[in-house]
C-alpha cells in the first residue's frame, strides 16, 4: 500500500505517465492545484508547498531506489511543487499561470548554471531542488517581463 502512494505522489498524481511530455504533463497538474487552492490563505499556500515538497524528497527518493531509475521522467511531483512555489509570488490570473507555465517549463528543460549542479547532490532532495531552481529562474524572468510590459503599457 505505502508503494502505491508513493507512486502516485512521485508520479503527481499520474500526471507523469503521461506517454508525451510527462515534465509538461506534471506542470499542468500544478497549474491545476494551483487554481484549486488559490483560495486558500498565503499561510495555507505556503504549508502545501512545503507538505508537497518534504513528500516529493521521499517519494522520489523511494522511486528512485526501487527502480534504479535517477529522476526518471515520470516522477513529475518536483514539477508541480516547484510550478507551485512560482506561482506563490503571483496572483491567480490567466496570464500569470500562462507566463509562469511557459517560462517553468523553458528554464526546466534548458536548465542553466548552476541548476544542473543541484543534480549532482543525487536522491529526491536533488529531484526537487534542481525544479526549484529553475523556478526561482522563472520568477526573476516573470518579474522582469512583468516590469518591462508595464512599462510598454
Amino acid at each position: 500500500m505505502i508503494h502505491n502512494i508513493l507512486y502516485f505522489i512521485a508520479t503527481g498524481f499520474y500526471s507523469g505517465r503521461s506517454p508525451y511530455a510527462p515534465g509538461t504533463a506534471g506542470t499542468l497538474a500544478g497549474v491545476g492545484l494551483v487554481i484549486l487552492t488559490g483560495w486558500f490563505s498565503l499561510f495555507y499556500q505556503i504549508m502545501l508547498f512545503i507538505l508537497l515538497f518534504a513528500a516529493g524528497v521521499l517519494a522520489a527518493e523511494y522511486h528512485e531506489r526501487t527502480t534504479g531509475e535517477k529522476d526518471a521522467p515520470e516522477v513529475v511531483i518536483d514539477e508541480i511543487a516547484a510550478y507551485y512555489f512560482l506561482m506563490l509570488f503571483f496572483q491567480n490570473s490567466a496570464l500569470n499561470l500562462f507566463w509562469a507555465f511557459v517560462l517553468f517549463r523553458i528554464f526546466d528543460i534548458v536548465k542553466p548554471h548552476p541548476i544542473g549542479k543541484l543534480e549532482e547532490i543525487g536522491g529526491g532532495i536533488a529531484v526537487m531542488l534542481d525544479d526549484i531552481g529553475a523556478a526561482v529562474y522563472s520568477l526573476g524572468a516573470l518579474l522582469v517581463l512583468k516590469g518591462l510590459l508595464w512599462i510598454v503599457l
